[in-house]
């Protein structure tokens, strides 16, 4: 019963999935395919990164330990080693066994300077059962004799030969060094004869401070304890000769583990000391180890880069599959958004995409017959406007009249203005009487030469004109009028003031026919060249809402109004370029496809 009520929510879930919109689907998608490893990540990483931390920290707190321990137990060898050579000294033995007399006191004062000299930190006081002292620092710094006093003395009269004991840490007795040494560490051996009876007890005394000076390096707090767990040793000073209370939790063992201690959940470890029924503990809050233990986390990194990765692979599978008929629709739109209503999405499908889709290609269908019939009756309008201007002006009159003057002219040999008569009629016959679309090129570049030998009489300045053609390209066919608007502009804007040349230059490459006008005038500021430019890189459609050129003006089409024309024909595969330097000159670029020029002709 209850597998099947699980089978049955189940399959309520599969169908309200497969309901949902793309949108929705993408939505839950998303969030399943990345909250899933999350949470799987984050036990994961919290889990074992406290057991590793705990591992490595113990671990690094006994290494830690270990080199204090070392450290330690070479301090208090030095103080058996001084020990040693004292009592087998047989100098000294010999020293000490003789009556007392002010060269014997010089000579085995001598003798403790000497040995105590390898540690300047190290003091030597012997007191002799017969009630002398000595000692490797001055009376005056401290009385020897006031040891005997002390508790400790009747167990140091007790020891059996050899024998040492640690008496641990006691305050500094030398005045003159308690403000920067408050405490020493002592020793005591009781000195035997060859009969083994205790003659002398030797002393041994260091400051604290050695043996606390290597410990302010390390991060934890390292702490040296009695037999009776009172601190000894410690970098602060004021903790010294207190008691050190702590507290095991259940997990650990004596010697290590996580330990309540001031407080603070920290990390305990304990070793003894090797010379002397002391222990070494080390204390460090936890928390600090997750600070250093960056190494634990690189795991962690890993494992959530490899499910980023299976999540990121199972994510772009969704939605590829999802979003593949929008990504066919969006390379459609940019299709016909650049210009080319001939490209079609083919999506279908039985949801709000696939809907979309057949929408979509039935309203391009739609579009282009409608340019289509918006075309053939432009042309027809255009065709109607020019044979209303040519009735307007009679072509054929004009041109008569022209004749006459040129003929009259010639009869009197003045040739000079027959000769721009005749650039006049032939500019006038080229302009008024056709009524086509489209030229040949030698058509196009002897009407901008004629414009220009008129030009040439109404100028201050003179100005040279430059064709370079090769023979083979002028059959081709090009759009009426492209040439002369940019010639009219170098007149109008580049030699005001002086004279030049024009350069007009033709070449055909990789089926590209390339046309470059350029002068050696004035030029143009950066900002003008640059927001010419800007216009010059609109589309079709941009064109087409934003122009408002007056195509009966021939003269006034200027260079915004050329790219226009051409862009509209050609599309895409028309290029316009305006380049100037000041003072220097102007050049323009006109690049559009030459294998569609006859088709254009026959067209």
């Amino acid at each position: 019963m209850f597998i099947n009520d699980i089978e049955e929510g189940s399959r309520m879930i599969w169908d309200a999935f497969k309901r949902m919109s793309l949108r929705n689907k993408l939505i839950l998608t998303s969030i399943l395919c990345m909250m899933v490893p999350t949470i799987i990540m984050l036990y994961n990483t919290s889990y074992f990164s406290q057991k590793i931390i705990q591992e490595q920290a113990l671990d690094r707190a006994n290494q830690s330990l270990r080199i204090v321990q070392n450290q330690l137990h070479n301090l208090m060898e030095e103080m058996i080693q001084v020990t040693n050579q004292i009592q087998f000294n047989e100098d000294m033995q010999s020293l000490l066994h003789q009556p007392s007399s002010t060269i014997i006191m010089r000579d085995v004062t001598t003798q403790l300077e000497r040995v105590a000299s390898i540690r300047s930190d190290i003091y030597l006081t012997l007191l002799m059962k017969d009630g002398r002292s000595f000692s490797n620092y001055s009376f005056y710094e401290a009385n020897p004799d006031q040891f005997r006093e002390e508790e400790w003395f009747d167990q140091a009269t007790s020891l059996r030969p050899y024998e040492t004991l640690y008496l641990g840490v006691r305050p500094n007795y030398i005045t003159s060094q308690i403000k920067s040494d408050p405490y020493v560490i002592m020793t005591v051996r009781a000195l035997t004869d060859y009969n083994g009876k205790p003659f002398a007890y030797l002393i041994v005394s260091r400051t604290e401070n050695t043996f606390s000076s290597f410990m302010d390096q390390l991060s934890e707090s390292i702490y040296l304890l009695d037999d009776e767990q009172n601190i000894i040793v410690q970098a602060d000073d004021e903790l010294i000769g207190k008691s050190f209370d702590r507290l095991i939790t259940e997990e650990t063992s004596e010697s290590s583990g996580v330990a309540y201690v001031d407080g603070q959940n920290q990390i305990y470890v304990s070793m003894p000391l090797k010379l002397a029924n002391w222990d070494l503990v080390s204390v460090v809050p936890y928390e600090q180890f997750t600070n250093r233990l960056g190494s634990i986390y690189k795991s962690g990194i890993m494992l959530q880069m490899i499910f980023i990765a299976l999540f990121l692979a199972i994510l772009t599978y969704f939605l590829n599959r999802f979003t593949k008929p929008i990504k066919a629709l969006s390379v459609v739109a940019l299709k016909v958004e650049a210009g080319d209503l001939h490209y079609r999405s083919n999506v279908r499908s039985g949801d709000e995409v696939g809907r979309l889709g057949r929408a979509f290609d039935n309203m391009l269908d739609r579009i282009t017959e409608m340019i289509e019939q918006v075309k053939g009756e432009q042309k027809l309008k255009r065709q109607a406007e020019l044979a209303m201007l040519q009735v307007q002006i009679n072509p054929h009159f004009l041109l008569n009249v022209l004749n006459s003057i040129r003929m009259k002219l010639l009869l009197k040999e003045n040739n000079e203005e027959a000769e721009l008569v005749g650039s006049l009629s032939q500019l006038l016959r080229a302009t008024l009487t056709s009524q086509q679309e489209y030229v040949t090129l030698r058509t196009e570049i002897d009407v901008t030469v004629q414009y220009m030998e008129l030009m040439g009489f109404s100028t201050r300045y003179p100005i040279e004109t430059i064709v370079d053609i090769s023979n083979g390209l002028y059959g081709l066919i090009v759009p009426r009028f492209i040439l002369q608007p940019i010639v009219e502009n170098c007149y109008k804007y580049g030699f005001v003031r002086k004279g030049g040349n024009i350069v007009i230059t033709v070449k055909k490459a990789n089926n590209n026919l390339t046309i470059t006008i350029e002068d050696n005038g004035r030029g143009m500021k950066q900002d003008i060249v640059d927001k010419v430019n800007s216009s010059l890189k609109q589309n079709r459609y941009q064109i087409t809402n934003n122009q408002s050129t007056d195509d009966n003006n021939t003269t006034g089409i200027g260079l915004v109004n050329v790219f226009n024309r051409l862009k509209l024909i050609y599309g895409e595969n028309f290029q316009m370029k305006l380049s100037s330097i000041e003072q220097e000159g102007t050049k323009v670029t006109l690049v559009f496809p030459a294998d569609e020029l006859e088709e254009i002709h026959h067209v």
